[in-house]
């Protein structure tokens, strides 16, 4: 499974199941490539709860770019009411963060399943 942006191409972990989706980067503390959640569209909001690293956080809305996060830190354990980062989108993507500096809104991006049944999206 891969994504492409621009002529970059990330090795993903790819999420569908809400338990996986729900726990994400929680207590870990590296990303290799990028996490991609399947949503299915809708605005959705995603929050740093438990994270390690910091992360770009990107909305995929019809295989574009809809809206990037970038740096998004890990949230303080703290906190009663820790930041939310929302768009618009059937894919998430989390990257390590600074990955996302020269993308745009709009900029066309390729998800490969890796498997002759799942179109590049």
């Amino acid at each position: 499974m891969s994504v492409r942006i621009g002529n970059q191409i990330f090795k993903a972990e790819y999420l569908t199941n809400p338990e996986d989706i729900s726990r994400g980067m929680m207590g870990r503390d590296k990303l290799e490539g990028c996490m991609v959640f399947k949503m299915g569209k809708g605005v959705h909001s995603f929050w740093m709860k438990n994270c390690l690293i910091p992360l770009d956080i990107v909305f995929v809305n019809n295989g574009r770019i809809s809206k990037i996060h970038p740096n998004c830190p890990p949230a303080d354990s703290h906190s009663m009411n820790p930041p939310k980062y929302t768009g618009i989108g059937d894919y998430v993507i989390e990257f390590p963060a600074g990955t996302a500096t020269d993308w745009k809104s709009g900029e066309k991006v390729n998800i490969n399943l890796g498997t002759p049944m799942n179109p590049v999206i």
